[in-house]
């Protein structure tokens, strides 16, 4: 997925936070507050789970906030516990894929 796709999204729903917030520069992304970065995380997840791109949009933004902040902590934590397995953490992030694209079923 273009680097540059997550950050249109990102610029729509929050406009205020790409340049106070979110550094953005040479494909990296600085996250200065963590609900930028939950959002951002869970359009990823969503496209990752073969969502278009308005139905990640609608995930991402839809999702309520401590729904998204649970979902994130516990991917978060599996994927520190895949790695330091030394193992791949493909799984983790097509099952977290699969939770994230069941919202899309939920949201009006």
């Amino acid at each position: 997925m273009p680097f540059e796709e997550l950050f249109s999204f990102l610029g729509r729903i929050y406009p205020w936070e790409l340049e106070r917030h979110i550094e953005v520069g040479d494909g990296v992304a600085e996250f200065r507050e963590r609900i930028p970065f939950e959002r951002a995380l869970a359009y990823l997840l969503a496209r990752r789970g073969r969502l278009s791109q308005k139905d990640a949009e609608l995930v991402a933004a839809g999702i309520r906030q401590h729904e998204l902040s649970a979902i994130v902590d516990s991917f978060l934590y599996r994927m520190w516990l895949c790695r330091v397995d030394g193992r791949s953490c493909k799984e983790v992030v097509d099952a977290f894929s699969k939770i994230v694209a069941v919202y899309r079923k939920v949201l009006p």
